[in-house]
């Protein structure tokens, strides 16, 4: 109980210090306005639909990407805690609190498939800041065997990233 309540602490102050910062308050005011016009983007074949979300998410600028991502969780309920400065290649885009301890994300857009190498980094960089699990979320295919590589790294992508972005929508 106790941490959870500091985890919404830390988030609390998270969110504050990013919405300071006017590029970070840019992207997130986006990120809301892109979810908006993703849920537009319809037609009568449902897998042309998803072509265009995903076409759509690959295009988006990749910090907004992040931002519509790190939305998504807090959307599901879970506690985000942002980063004050964007990570840029390399280290975390957030964290999130769940079950009684902090889970990294990374967020990548990708066009094609994903590296396996990035996938490896980020299992590193969980480890690094102490975490036993992480989200890494993606715009590309994922190879087969990667989905499974780490077992303390949860793939989001294709269908599964569409449905989670757009939750009670």
């Amino acid at each position: 109980m106790l941490s959870g309540i500091l985890a919404r602490g830390r988030a609390w102050v998270s969110r504050i210090q990013s919405r300071r910062k006017r590029g970070h308050r840019r992207r997130q005011d986006a990120a809301r306005r892109r979810e908006l016009t993703i849920l537009e983007i319809r037609d009568s074949d449902p897998q042309e639909t998803f072509a265009r979300r995903m076409a759509y998410l690959r295009k988006m600028d990749p910090l907004v990407f992040e931002e519509l991502v790190l939305d998504g969780f807090q959307k599901k309920g879970w506690i985000v805690e942002r980063n004050t400065r964007y990570s840029g290649d390399g280290g975390l885009d957030g964290k999130v609190f769940m079950d009684s301890g902090w889970h990294g994300i990374q967020c990548k857009r990708y066009k094609g498939a994903i590296q396996t190498a990035h996938v490896d980094q980020f299992a590193r960089d969980l480890r690094k800041f102490g975490m036993e699990t992480g989200y890494f979320v993606h715009t590309g295919r994922t190879p087969s065997g990667t989905r499974n590589r780490h077992d303390n790294v949860i793939i989001i992508s294709g269908a599964e990233l569409v449905d989670f972005l757009l939750l009670g929508k």
